[in-house]
């Protein structure tokens, strides 16, 4: 099949409307992995085969069938994409960055990468400096410094490509002959202006550039606050120059912490108006103008670090302790390895329970979700499909 063509397939399914993320990589993982169907096959279904296969809501058949009526339009996109040299990714290709998939999961990820560049970059290991687009001096000459210390160390500089931190650490990446990763506000075919600009490093290999929305998007907010979890999820280090206590770069820390990601933030300096300070007292790790961690006295910054991020993000056993019954136990611990029907469960652990009982404990338990499809299989809400992520 001509690239193009599958192309179209992915891009269809990448921005179905009104589906979330994590519904979009579900619906991937039961057509791509459990029912191993290519999506010209299932595109080539009718509404009654896709209702019996999958169990779709008649407003998710409704969106498909709207995706299916789309595809001539689409082509045109995914042929003038190949034609000017972009690449498309998809969540399930051996060059989707695992760093991705291990920073925002199954919810997160986004399906497809829009990308123009060297891709190796997106397997290498990266660093993103972030911080307001009306940054001050102090944030501008930390943000410089860590940059050049990241090229030194032969680490991957990500950039939202805003105004402020976000274009110093890219500038500072690229002055210091280091490598870049730009990840856009928009749709890829949309950036022109910035490949006319930035065409020696891309040809070179020195920067990528890459979208994850629909290809003909224009800058709006919305997305451009969407990809900021994008920006941390490449990124296996956040350096964090200047936040406030709200917006994109307060709101992508603090999912950053949540998910048990170490955060360094700059210590402030007196008398600096921002958040800096608040989001270290949070968990975040106090580190100098070099990006050097710091110990603000008393315990160290990465004891702190450690009880503060113990709190708050549910452990997806956590209310088992030594009375709760050893079946529970088990079935958490099984569903560890992927989603199973009650049937299949039964006998995998030779559990006496009978059918409604087990069901009954699936579909109460908050750390299990059942996945959409005849016969209902269930796993644990932080299950990532094998094969995709």
């Amino acid at each position: 099949m001509n690239g193009f063509i599958d192309n179209t397939y992915w891009i269809a399914v990448a921005h179905l409307p009104k589906w979330h993320t994590e519904r979009i990589n579900r619906f991937i993982v039961q057509v791509v992995h459990e029912n191993q169907i290519a999506w010209s096959d299932f595109f080539g279904l009718d509404k009654k085969e896709w209702r019996n296969i999958f169990a779709f809501t008649d407003n998710e058949l409704a969106d498909i069938e709207s995706a299916k009526r789309d595809l001539p339009r689409l082509a045109f996109i995914a042929e003038q994409l190949q034609n000017e040299g972009f690449q498309i990714i998809p969540v399930n290709s051996p060059g989707y960055p695992a760093v991705l998939k291990e920073n925002l999961k199954m919810k997160g990820s986004p399906p497809v990468l829009y990308i123009k560049g060297r891709k190796g970059l997106l397997q290498d290991d990266a660093v993103a400096v972030v911080g307001s687009r009306s940054a001050g001096k102090t944030a501008l000459d930390f943000t410089d410094r860590v940059a050049r210390k990241s090229v030194k160390e032969s680490k991957v500089v990500v950039s939202g490509f805003a105004k402020g931190v976000d274009r110093q650490a890219l500038d500072s990446a690229i002055a210091a002959h280091g490598k870049s990763i730009i990840v856009l506000p928009q749709g890829i075919l949309t950036f022109q202006s910035g490949f006319k600009k930035y065409y020696e490093p891309i040809v070179n290999g020195d920067l990528l550039v890459l979208s994850t929305f629909f290809p003909n998007a224009g800058w709006d907010v919305g997305l451009a606050m969407a990809r900021n979890a994008y920006i941390y999820g490449l990124a296996g280090e956040i350096y964090v120059a200047e936040t406030d206590s709200k917006g994109g770069t307060w709101e992508g820390a603090m999912d950053g912490l949540r998910r048990h990601r170490t955060v360094y933030v700059r210590i402030p300096e007196p008398g600096e108006k921002n958040a800096n300070r608040k989001l270290i007292d949070l968990g975040a790790v106090p580190v100098s103008m070099d990006g050097v961690v710091m110990n603000l006295g008393g315990e160290s910054s990465m004891e702190l670090f450690e009880q503060t991020r113990s709190h708050d993000v549910k452990d997806p056993e956590a209310g088992y302790d030594n009375a709760a019954s050893d079946y529970e136990k088990k079935i958490i611990e099984f569903l560890k390895h992927g989603a199973f029907t009650s049937k299949e469960i039964r006998l995998a652990l030779k559990i006496d329970w009978d059918a409604r009982k087990l069901t009954a404990f699936l579909r109460k338990n908050p750390n299990v979700k059942a996945m959409p499809g005849k016969p209902v299989k269930f796993t644990r809400n932080d299950f990532v499909a094998g094969s995709l992520f």
